[in-house]
């Protein structure tokens, strides 16, 4: 018997959970961290901001304000937590257009996501004893695992 499992998470974790998804998938991706804050900068670039679809971040481990920043080239993506919890991605840089930025933002966001609800589901594999037998990353980046119980 075989079945097959499509996950849609609801990204619902504790602050050092989601930013290892996100250092994770950030550098996946070429982006590296950035230390130093953007406030000053960001009021010169252009800037597209949204939220990470389906995430409520709800421990109180990231204050409001505080934020994890990324950089590849002179795009540079900053995830944060806004005033209802919820996890955000403003996405900046002077030579893409608010399309291109907004398409860098679902890209990081989405493979956030991937990583948060990969590490959540081999997290609960092995405390429940199961065994990957196989785990392939195809060219669309969605992951087939094969589990044995």
């Amino acid at each position: 018997m075989s079945a097959v499992c499509i996950l849609t998470p609801i990204v619902v974790a504790s602050w050092p959970v989601l930013a290892s998804a996100i250092f994770g998938a950030a550098t996946s991706m070429g982006f590296t961290v950035r230390a130093e804050s953007l406030h000053q900068e960001k009021r010169r670039k252009r800037q597209v901001e949204t939220d990470i679809p389906n995430s409520e971040v709800v421990a109180d481990a990231l204050g409001r304000g505080e934020r994890i920043v990324v950089q590849r080239g002179e795009v540079t993506v900053e995830f944060g937590r806004d005033e209802r919890g919820a996890c955000t991605v403003c996405v900046t840089g002077d030579q893409l257009s608010e399309r291109e930025l907004r398409k860098i933002g679902e890209d990081v966001a989405g493979r956030v996501v991937q990583q948060f609800a990969y590490h959540k589901l081999m997290t609960e594999l092995k405390k429940r004893n199961y065994t990957v037998v196989e785990e392939q990353v195809l060219e669309d980046q969605s992951v087939h695992l094969r589990v044995r119980l």
